[in-house]
């Protein structure tokens, strides 16, 4: 079986830095509340080459049809929400993670309360 980390990781002692950050996010959920028929959101990290936003939806949240200037992957961390792209409907359950390329039109409405994280995948300065 190939190794799913080839061409990505830096194996041994020499490769790689000991310079670098290491930064922990205790809990994504509980950041926010909802608002209203919109999820509220959070960040809860903000580093050069990655943003996680943290999204709380009550049943019936929606975010309209919107687009991410960057990639992003959104993991559902409970409930279960539906999540609408140009060719489909994607049916959102825990554990799950899906990536949406740069610019791809979307909407997501929960249908029970639901916590997802949204990570932007930024480009390195």
């Amino acid at each position: 079986m190939a190794d799913p980390t080839e061409g990505h990781v830096s194996k041994g002692r020499a490769p790689g830095t000991t310079e670098g950050t290491a930064t922990v996010v205790e809990t994504l959920a509980g950041h926010s509340t909802s608002r209203g028929g919109r999820p509220g959101a959070s960040t809860v990290l903000d580093e050069p080459s990655a943003k996680i936003v943290a999204f709380e939806f009550a049943e019936g949240d929606e975010l309209h049809e919107h687009a991410a200037h960057h990639p992003v992957l959104i993991e559902v961390r409970r409930g279960r929400a539906e999540l609408v792209v140009p060719d489909r409907t994607i049916d959102l359950r825990p554990g799950m993670v899906l990536h949406l390329t740069a610019l791809l039109r979307h909407s997501v409405r929960a249908l029970e309360p639901t916590t997802l994280t949204v990570t932007m995948l930024l480009p390195q300065r």
